[in-house]
């Protein structure tokens, strides 16, 4: 499938609720990835050490989850054009790749986004549904660039 032009604008609408809140959403969003993928801690270097439970109060922890929830926003931002959006994924692959962040780690967290947007940005099934959508439409990008990077 293919994200429509009126599945982004509902994205886009409902992001505004996500956006209005970025740092607590962006914090929830990684907190909710880290206690599912609680491993996947270690490739933070800037807080790798910090309790689950102490996270919220670490800047360094902050930051990135501003930065996540901020790069997201580009991404829905640019919606209408779709080949921009996989640009603004290829470049995050880019300087995340280097420091030993892979696609597994991406996938896992965008993995939680349909479900995310429900539970705490009141979306509708079907914006969670274009979300799959969207995710599903994006991967292949990050993906060709993974194996790009790797050879």
């Amino acid at each position: 499938m293919v994200l429509t032009a009126s599945q982004a604008k509902a994205i886009q609408g409902n992001w505004t609720k996500i956006a209005a809140n970025a740092q607590d959403m962006g914090n929830e969003l990684f907190i909710r990835y880290l206690n599912q993928n609680s491993g996947d801690q270690d490739v933070f270097l800037k807080f790798d050490d910090v309790p689950l439970d102490q996270l919220k109060g670490n800047a360094a922890f902050n930051a990135q989850t501003k930065l996540v929830i901020d790069a997201l926003g580009r991404i829905v931002g640019s919606l209408d054009n779709i080949q921009s959006a996989a640009s603004s994924l290829r470049e995050r692959v880019r300087t995340h790749q280097p420091r030993g962040i892979h696609i597994a780690q991406f996938e896992r967290l965008l993995d939680l986004m349909p479900m995310f947007v429900q539970e705490k940005a009141d979306a509708s099934g079907a914006i969670a549904d274009a979300w799959r959508i969207l995710i599903a439409d994006l991967m292949p990008a990050m993906r060709d660039e993974y194996a790009r990077l790797s050879r």
